[in-house]
């Protein structure tokens, strides 16, 4: 069922949470507070109102590390795992952000699947937020008991890829620009 960005500004409301409408009046800006870290959370639709979007941007930026395919195995293996967020990498900046899309097509927003959303996509980045940092600054996951399932997935990806996990992990190690 579509829904508007009143109707969420209206939910936002009910809850007690503040929020700010951008100029454009097509998203709205949320702060959450997470264990650690205030983070702004950013809500738009689209496909005229059927479709939720809640973003997190600047999780963390790749810059330079050296360690960045250890970072992107990282999220490969989170899009495998779990079932509502991905992390995404914007190529222009470096920027990796996290997002939940919720379709509306047969549901009404609610306020409690909104703070569903909300308290879920605030603990995915509260969870994963450190550990990425970790991983662009040593190379090593600070989680080290998931390195052999970390290992196993990988091969796994490379097997269904048709490659090598050789040939995989020499892809995972190139910039964006590289790979493309």
């Amino acid at each position: 069922m579509a829904t508007s960005l009143e109707e969420v500004c209206n939910l936002l409301r009910r809850d007690g949470r503040t929020y700010r409408i951008d100029l454009d009046g097509d998203q709205v800006t949320v702060q959450a507070a997470g264990t650690g870290a205030r983070y702004s959370l950013l809500i738009r639709l689209s496909e005229e109102g059927e479709c939720l979007h809640l973003r997190i941007p600047r999780v963390v930026t790749v810059g330079q590390s050296p360690h960045a395919a250890a970072l992107f195995a990282r999220i490969l293996e989170l899009h495998y795992a779990i079932k509502l967020g991905r992390f995404g990498l914007d190529p222009n900046d470096g920027e990796i952000d996290c997002e939940i899309v919720m379709p509306l097509d047969d549901l009404p927003l609610t306020a409690r699947l909104l703070r569903r959303l909300l308290g879920t996509l605030v603990l995915l980045v509260d969870q994963q937020k450190p550990r990425f940092e970790h991983l662009l600054a040593t190379g090593q996951d600070p989680a080290g008991d998931d390195d052999e399932h970390l290992e196993t997935f990988l091969d796994q990806v490379a097997a269904t890829l048709g490659m090598t996990r050789a040939e995989l992990d020499r892809q995972l190690a190139q910039p964006a620009e590289e790979a493309s």
